[in-house]
């Protein structure tokens, strides 16, 4: 296969609800792609489903695995990362807390690290957040976020890791502050970074968790917009971010959440949800 010379657009989680919209836009676009993802038969099913597109590689695996990152750089063989579109992770239904925190926030900051050197310049890096971690941020939960990014787990992240549901949001709190803290490096680089945070979308993942407890429910009851989304919604966004009219945003958070934030805010907070 031969190197495209714009560079390879790199998705991680491609074949999860938010990833395979993603992945079919740049598709759309006649875009070359790396599509990563566990499972190898989604991934050729994703890839079969996409039609003919150009410059297409599959690579099965666990992105919080160090080698899985190192087959992602052999990939680009001499290319480099136009788009970086990190969708993988896990809910609260999914691992432990602990877990949730090593998938969602530790292996994305390996990843995005390990790839740095390789993106291209004017290329962007799309990290999927979530509005849990704007619903989340509070001082004291940035001061505890501030040490993770520095390798430490002080006592509110202790605590906060004992379940599940707290740890999400703290795991993609930590992907927003990350972006901030990451924008020098990325523009040194000539490049940008970003995290996207979706509200509720109509994915598998979030049907599972709306089947795990109300609270969903009731996020959706003080939405402004009254309703989830769909992927088609987040894929439009990425693409928008990965195109020169986002020449000039990098560090910062793009909220895609149907104003759930802002509903729960004047409804008097996440508690009154309860």
């Amino acid at each position: 296969m031969s190197v495209p010379a714009e560079g390879f657009v790199v998705i991680t989680g491609a074949t999860g609800g938010m990833g395979r919209a993603i992945a079919e836009a740049f598709a759309r676009d006649g875009k070359p792609m790396i599509l990563c993802d566990l499972n190898a038969d989604a991934l050729e099913a994703l890839n079969s489903s996409l039609g003919a597109v150009t410059h297409v590689s599959l690579l099965a695996g666990d992105v919080s695995d160090p080698a899985y990152r190192a087959r992602i750089v052999a990939a680009l063989g001499s290319s480099k990362i136009a788009t970086l579109v990190h969708a993988a992770g896990v809910s609260p239904s999914m691992a432990d807390g602990k877990r949730v925190l090593a998938i969602n926030f530790t292996a994305t900051q390996a990843l995005v690290e390990a790839l740095l050197p390789f993106m291209a310049p004017s290329g962007v890096a799309i990290l999927i957040a979530s509005n849990s971690g704007q619903i989340l941020a509070r001082p004291f939960i940035d001061r505890a976020v501030g040490k993770l990014l520095r390798g430490q787990i002080g006592l509110v992240a202790r605590l906060m890791l004992r379940s599940p549901r707290m740890a999400y949001p703290l795991s993609k709190r930590a992907v927003q502050l990350y972006v901030q803290a990451m924008a020098p490096a990325f523009g040194k680089a000539g490049a940008r970074i970003v995290s996207l945070s979706p509200g509720i979308i109509n994915t598998d993942m979030a049907r599972l968790e709306r089947q795990a407890g109300p609270e969903m429910d009731r996020m959706i009851a003080v939405t402004p917009l009254g309703r989830p989304g769909i992927a088609e919604e987040i894929a439009s966004v990425v693409s928008f971010l990965a195109s020169p009219a986002a020449s000039y945003i990098t560090g910062t958070d793009m909220l895609v959440d149907g104003g759930t934030v802002a509903g729960i805010a004047a409804a008097g907070g996440v508690m009154k949800l309860r």
